[in-house]
């Protein structure tokens, strides 16, 4: 494979894994790695600029010939050994646990609260 051609299989390996992943789609790897944000690890963001960086460059006919594929290829292939960790049931049960934790935490706050007032006004 050349340059160009190895780093697009790997643009598009990648987009396909933060579709999966994320549910971000159609936007690219660059737009796509900026709405991940913070769920991806800082250095396998920096992974992912890198991988970018020369998906831009291979778009030069001169310049795809400073491309280090072999360190592109390793960056995009530690960024997708993360994607494919990522267990997505495990993530949704997550959150909804987050949601649920937060809901029974206010609920028990406004509870005590108003016994507090209840007791406050003579009411108990």
């Amino acid at each position: 494979m050349t340059g160009g051609k190895e780093i697009s299989a790997h643009v598009q390996r990648l987009e396909k894994l933060l579709a999966a992943k994320y549910g971000i789609r159609d936007v690219g790897l660059e737009q796509g790695l900026r709405k991940a944000g913070r769920r991806i690890p800082r250095r396998l963001r920096r992974s992912g600029r890198a991988v970018v960086e020369a998906q831009r460059v291979a778009g030069h006919p001169r310049l795809v010939h400073q491309i280090d594929t072999a360190r592109v290829s390793a960056e995009a292939e530690r960024l997708a050994a993360h994607l494919e960790a990522i267990d997505t049931a495990d993530r949704r049960k997550g959150m909804i646990l987050s949601v649920l934790g937060s809901v029974a935490f206010n609920l028990l706050l406004m509870g005590g609260l108003f016994l507090g007032f209840a007791l406050w006004q003579g009411w108990l």
